[in-house]
């Protein structure tokens, strides 16, 4: 069951998704979480060893402050060696999490019913994923290890200096917590809703941008004036992308000022502790530690804000991941297996919005039926052909197969059930062998060959100059990629094949050639054809007006 997609999706449990991807990378990802906290409590370690150093040389004490300083070189050698290993080990692990939510959106995507994707602009489609998930990697690779070892060195540094001088530590919070939280917080209230909208806005730039490539043609022909009026769209979606990502741009202006607070902090600090020495109440190797230290610190919690704007945009690419997978969830497929091969369409009724295209349809087609659809343009033949190939639901009614409601059933099983061939088809960037190996992957070139034999194709294939290695983008006509398709279909075992103008606008010979492919695919299989080339309509025994009354009964 499908939705609609949302223009600014909620966060909400987006974290159980993210722990879901992760579980199965556990060991990697506790490996590099354990590494990142090492080099923390290092960086800490390594000011606080610095600050007896200190204490040591001013009291004459050579032997402590060389063992201490030994100390301190060898913590800072294993904090680099950790904060290496701990950074690549969460990209590691970030990524593998990155593919697994890729390949499970190419796949819901490959399985989501076909008017789902008619309903949704491409552009949206390809952006959520592609260019989100490709910021998402970007995240967890260069900004995910960043991220856990700042937060760790923010909770080591405070358990430090905690056990150094609490009065210093007194001094810190209150100068630098109050102001930073203020500042965060006003952050976090405008970058939820600008990146979402920065986000939503590119997407629509995205459709721009994908529609014009597919009316390039089009637009090729126009006048200067048309293209201008046609192109104008473009420009105000641009505009409004600009106006989307300024105002990220000014929400991010919070997260800068931290610069500021951190200054007046450190100089707050320094006070506080030539104070503090001064009276006796602490040595100045602690003032050391804490300048060093609260350096860290500010410079950890500065750059936690600025990656608070990078987990902002993950999170919300990950929160516009989530509501495209729950968009697109399929709901329980059928348990009963089709218990023949009549295909039966029942009181159906389909429409796009308001507009009703089919009302009330009934038709039965036999196991070796040849079923040929016509009617005026708009009467709905091809909308009642991919009904009959399960690809829509029916909004009233039912399509059944053997029994079973077409729409109940999973892509695949639907699919080996049904084949159903487009006017264009389409076909992919690999080779003419890989486009017939979907439909039979266990083939090799001998099964390939005999199946176009089979179906009077074999001097057509033999004769291409590359044979099966020809590349299938590239180089076919619209009757060969119809050859292509209807090879498909002998390698499969199909019960019903459905086509959609599968003569239409092709030269004789091709059309002559797909027409002979057609009888012999017809042998054990129910055949329904939308044509209105009166040749191939003249072929057909069965002939049904999708737009007259009498073919509904």
């Amino acid at each position: 069951m499908t939705r609609e997609l949302s223009e600014r999706p909620s966060r909400h449990a987006i974290g159980r998704m993210t722990w879901a991807l992760a579980r199965p990378h556990g060991r990697v990802l506790v490996a590099g979480l354990f590494a990142a906290m090492i080099a923390s409590a290092l960086a800490i370690v390594t000011a606080a060893l610095v600050g007896r150093v200190t204490d040591a040389a001013l009291r004459d004490d050579a032997r402590s402050a060389i063992v201490l300083a030994a100390v301190g070189i060898g913590c800072a050698v294993v904090q680099v060696v950790a904060t290496g290993y701990g950074q690549a080990w969460l990209a590691r692990a970030g990524e593998y999490v990155v593919r697994d939510l890729r390949d499970t959106m190419i796949v819901r995507l490959l399985l989501a019913p076909l008017r789902f994707i008619e309903r949704h602009r491409a552009g949206d489609l390809v952006q959520r994923g592609t260019a989100e998930i490709a910021a998402l990697s970007t995240f967890v690779r260069e900004s995910l290890g960043q991220l856990v070892t700042t937060v760790s060195t923010l909770v080591a540094a405070v358990i430090v200096l905690s056990i150094e001088s609490w009065q210093l530590l007194l001094a810190v919070v209150l100068g630098f917590g109050p102001a930073s939280w203020w500042l965060m917080r006003r952050f976090r209230a405008g970058a939820g809703p600008a990146f979402a909208a920065e986000a939503a806005a590119e997407a629509d730039v995205m459709a721009g941008v994908a529609e014009i490539v597919r009316t390039r043609s089009l637009l090729r022909q126009a006048s200067p004036a048309g293209r201008r009026h046609f192109l104008a769209s473009l420009d105000e979606r641009g505009e409004r992308a600009v106006r989307a990502q300024m105002r990220t741009v000014v929400v991010s202006r919070w997260v800068n000022a931290m610069a500021l607070i951190e200054g007046l902090s450190l100089a707050a600090l320094l006070g506080v502790g030539a104070l503090l020495v001064d009276r006796g109440t602490l040595s100045v190797g602690v003032v050391v530690t804490f300048v060093l230290a609260g350096r860290t610190l500010f410079t950890s919690f500065s750059d936690l804000s600025g990656l608070v704007a990078d987990a902002e945009e993950a999170a919300t690419g990950m929160a516009r991941a989530r509501d495209l997978l729950e968009a697109t969830t399929l709901g329980p497929t059928a348990t009963q297996r089709p218990s023949g091969r009549r295909l039966v369409a029942e009181s159906v009724t389909f429409g796009y919005g308001e507009e009703v295209i089919l009302d009330g349809v009934d038709l039965i087609v036999e196991p070796g039926d040849r079923v040929c659809l016509v009617g005026r343009t708009g009467a709905g033949k091809s909308t009642l052909a991919k009904l009959l190939a399960g690809l829509y639901p029916p909004d009233g009614g039912s399509v059944r197969l053997g029994g079973v409601e077409l729409s109940s059933l999973a892509p695949e099983e639907r699919a080996a059930l049904v084949t159903y061939i487009p006017q264009q088809v389409q076909l992919g960037a690999g080779s003419l062998r890989d486009e017939l190996l979907l439909a039979a992957p266990e083939a090799g070139d001998d099964d390939l060959l005999a199946a176009a034999h089979r179906l009077g194709l074999g001097g057509w294939l033999e004769a291409l100059a590359d044979g099966l290695d020809t590349a299938a983008d590239g180089g076919l006509s619209a009757g060969e990629r119809q050859l292509v398709g209807l090879l498909r279909v002998g390698l499969s075992e199909a019960a019903v094949l459905v086509l959609d103008e599968a003569t239409s606008d092709l030269d004789p010979e091709s059309a002559g050639l797909v027409e002979r492919a057609l009888d012999r695919l017809a042998a054990g299989r129910a055949v329904v054809v939308v044509a209105h080339r009166p040749e191939t309509i003249a072929a057909f025994d069965r002939v049904v007006d999708v737009g007259a009354p009498l073919s509904r009964a």
